[in-house]
């Protein structure tokens, strides 16, 4: 396919050039692809579904969900990184706070400003009851300015000592009245 011929327009220097689109669908202006052709694309996709039940009991700490990570290389340091987080959470009622995490530590632009004794998080929720499943899910665009693998999960928890449970619920008897649900990290390196 040969080049097709989109418009011609005039810049503030009060020059003009040609904008055409190349075989691949990139813009190109003056006869060169334009350096912010491949601004915002997204370059790769990795996800991660954790479908089975995980519990942990947490005392005045943060505990990682087990499996609930991506890890993903970026192409340039310059790449940005979505990361979308969709949890079914339960708890003994009380409170559940999650932290974004890289590399086993909670990214700290990921998390509420500090105020006063506030617990803070990326998400948080409070369960009405024991038996119920609940659905949390937070979004963070990163800057990890590296060509490494990079690893994103999720941690749980709460300031005094709490049962938190991903993908069940806290009480969690072999009843059809309890229910069960999945949870998904994907994060997307985003040309910038």
């Amino acid at each position: 396919m040969s080049e097709l011929l989109v418009t011609t327009v005039k810049h503030e220097s009060a020059t003009t050039d040609n904008i055409t689109l190349d075989t691949s669908g990139n813009v190109v202006i003056g006869g060169s692809v334009s350096a912010a052709s491949g601004l915002g694309k997204v370059l790769q996709v990795v996800s991660t579904t954790l479908t089975t039940g995980f519990s942990t009991t947490v005392n005045n700490s943060f505990n990682a969900v087990t499996g609930l990570v991506a890890s993903i290389t970026p192409s340039s340091a310059t790449s940005q990184i979505m990361v979308l987080v969709t949890m079914t959470v339960g708890s003994d009622t009380n409170y559940l706070n999650a932290q974004l995490t890289k590399g086993g530590s909670g990214i700290s632009g990921a998390l509420a400003t500090a105020d006063g004794s506030r617990s803070l998080g990326t998400a948080s929720f409070w369960p009405v009851q024991a038996y119920g499943t609940y659905g949390l899910s937070f979004s963070y665009l990163d800057s990890p300015a590296t060509t490494s693998a990079t690893t994103y999960g999720v941690q749980i928890g709460n300031h005094s000592t709490a049962t938190l449970c991903i993908n069940r619920s806290q009480a969690d008897d072999n009843s059809a009245a309890r229910t069960r649900g999945t949870s998904t990290i994907t994060v997307m390196e985003i040309a910038a």
